[in-house]
């Protein structure tokens, strides 16, 4: 509500000032010392006074521009990916009007018409053609696959080219890097492998929510009886498998553990009533926004000695939270 302010109290000039706006309130009120006196006083509050009033009129247009920026893009955005050393590229599931679908849900919607951007850190976006999903077959009948052309080779994700997937840079970096390999070891040491040796196999940094501050995602193994992309079915002492976010909260470094495995310091016997420790190899598939959101996702590929999959997860102001897109197949 309008109310009068007093500008000058020794010649006792009183103008009408608008209430300002809710946004303006922080700023403090300074008196108007109007030298040309009352007058010029009065034109110069009225000139504020428009530009108040005409700030106020741009106010809910801005605000429109942007709601309409964040929204998400309509229409059907399936995601894909496809396991190291394979070419089958899996249906994690996709979204529509920023809503999360599953497999099942979007493979009806499928048209085999659909077109997929390649996304692998460090390489260089392709294009394909994606045809209608069709199981894997026994033993895993709920895992759903989308034959693509040309067909792919290699650890990625695969997402719609309506989205602007990757909104901002997605970096490769060197593997050298001695800082990131001694957050490995104290990692690696915290989970109580004494004597680690780090070997980083990926570095990806990153601004995953937009908000200017770079996040880092580290992986590291060592599986010494391995064979291609799957660990052994037991590691040896020593062998390990650690996926790390690293990010900036409130001025502080945290840690986020996305995956992580070490095997057992004593040797596993086959006769131990214990169950066996089953090695895991955690790695980074991708980043992409899956939903059209603004936010990127992390996408994590996971493999045992019999099976492999994928998952989703979704990065909040609160840090990574899970989605209902994935797959995978195992036994």
């Amino acid at each position: 509500m309008d109310r009068p302010r007093k500008v000058d109290s020794a010649r006792q000039c009183w103008f009408i000032l608008p209430a300002r706006p809710t946004w303006e309130r922080r700023r403090p009120l300074r008196p108007l010392r109007p030298a040309g006196g009352c007058d010029a006083g009065l034109n110069t509050v009225q000139s504020a006074a428009r530009y108040a009033v005409s700030m106020r009129a741009l106010l809910p247009l801005a605000l429109l521009l942007l709601t309409a920026q964040a929204a998400p893009p309509s229409g059907l955005h399936p995601a894909l990916a496809v396991m190291p050393g394979d070419q089958t590229a899996y249906l994690l599931g996709g979204a529509s009007g920023g809503r999360w679908l599953t497999p099942g849900q979007v493979r009806p919607l499928l048209t085999g018409q659909e077109r997929y951007v390649r996304l692998a850190p460090g390489q260089p976006r392709v294009t394909v053609r994606g045809r209608h999903a069709d199981t894997l077959g026994e033993p895993c009948e709920a895992t759903l696959t989308v034959p693509l052309t040309p067909a792919p080779a290699g650890l990625a994700v695969f997402t719609s080219p309506a989205l602007a997937a990757q909104p901002r840079p997605v970096v490769a970096l060197p593997t050298t890097n001695a800082t990131y390999t001694q957050i490995m070891q104290q990692e690696l040491r915290r989970r109580g492998l004494l004597t680690p040796r780090v070997t980083l196999t990926r570095l990806v940094r990153t601004d995953l929510d937009g908000n200017g501050t770079q996040e880092i995602i580290l992986e590291a193994s060592q599986y010494r009886d391995r064979s291609g992309p799957f660990p052994p079915p037991v590691g040896r002492p020593g062998d390990y498998s650690l996926l790390l976010l690293r990010q900036v909260r409130s001025g502080q470094a945290v840690t986020t553990v996305l995956g992580a495995h070490v095997a057992p310091q004593r040797p596993w016997d086959a006769g131990d009533p214990a169950p066996m420790p089953m090695a895991t190899l955690h790695r980074l598939a991708g980043v992409a926004d899956l939903n059209g959101d603004g936010r990127m996702e992390v996408i994590v590929h996971s493999a045992y000695y019999e099976g492999a999959g994928f998952s989703v997860q979704e990065w909040t102001p609160a840090g990574l939270k899970s989605t209902p897109l994935g797959s995978g197949c195992g036994v």
